[in-house]
């Protein structure tokens, strides 16, 4: 959530060549769509069209600066009807005093407070009135209570008047109870990311205790398969010899009795 009066004389630079083309002078916004349109940077004059930087040309919005696309961001007001009428409807913001449409004074408005992204206006910070904060003077009025602009004056609901006196810290409790939600959705996401982060851990190691058993499982079938090749083979050989050993004493014994017979005979 950006503050208007933060945007007003910030520079404007161009992403495609760095260059230093303008400065905001003010903010165009649709106050009855609470939605920021863009920025006026050139004021028109007697002989030239106002120029304007349109909220989709916008790229960044710093803390120093404002990022465009190019130079061909600042554009005529008369190109975009939205804005033209806006423009030419001259509504002034600082100052208007707000009452309640039953006549209740509740302070002048002084700022507005916008989505950088989407331009949506989601409040309106007041001074004075009844229930001005203590500490800082200011109270908060959100944009979606109904908040009629008028020449003069804006008209908001009854029941904004009782909101206001029950908030909290005026415009900084407003504040900070946004920057709490976000807080609160950033450590959400965070969580998840860990939860996920740890699942995946998990499924990790599972994944490489199975692949170590299985490999652990697949060596020692190899080893069993190897011990049985070999212990065939010892098998095989002792076989080979003992045959080899009986043949040959075979042999011996057919030699003797040859030799034998051959002496006899002689």
């Amino acid at each position: 959530m950006r503050k208007g009066s933060d945007v007003i004389d910030k520079v404007v630079v161009t992403s495609d060549k760095g260059q230093k083309i303008q400065r905001i002078l003010d903010l165009i916004f649709d106050h009855k769509r609470n939605q920021l349109l863009g920025f006026l940077v050139e004021e028109k004059g007697l002989f030239r069209d106002a120029k304007v930087i349109p909220l989709q040309e916008v790229q960044a919005i710093g803390s120093d600066a404002i990022i465009v696309k190019s130079k061909e961001s600042v554009v005529k007001a008369h190109r975009v009807p939205a804005i033209k009428e806006i423009l030419h409807q001259n509504i002034v913001l600082r100052g208007t005093r707000i009452l309640t449409t039953e006549g209740l004074y509740l302070g002048g408005l002084v700022d507005l407070f916008f989505d950088e992204h989407s331009g949506l206006v989601e409040g309106y910070e007041v001074s004075g009135g009844i229930f001005a904060d203590a500490y800082s003077g200011r109270s908060f009025v959100p944009a979606p209570e109904a908040l009629t602009i008028g020449d003069d004056v804006a008209f908001v609901p009854p029941e904004t008047a009782q909101m206001m006196e029950e908030q909290v810290g005026g415009i900084r409790g407003a504040v900070q109870a946004t920057e709490d939600r976000l807080q609160e959705s950033a450590q959400t996401a965070n969580r998840r990311l860990q939860s996920a982060s740890q699942n995946a851990g998990e499924q990790l190691q599972s994944s490489v205790e199975n692949v170590n058993r299985r490999l652990q499982s697949a060596s020692q079938n190899a080893g069993e398969q190897l011990q049985s090749s070999v212990e065939n083979v010892n098998r095989r050989l002792q076989s080979a010899s003992q045959n080899a050993g009986e043949q040959l004493q075979s042999s011996v014994e057919n030699v003797n009795r040859r030799l034998q017979s051959a002496s006899q005979n002689a």
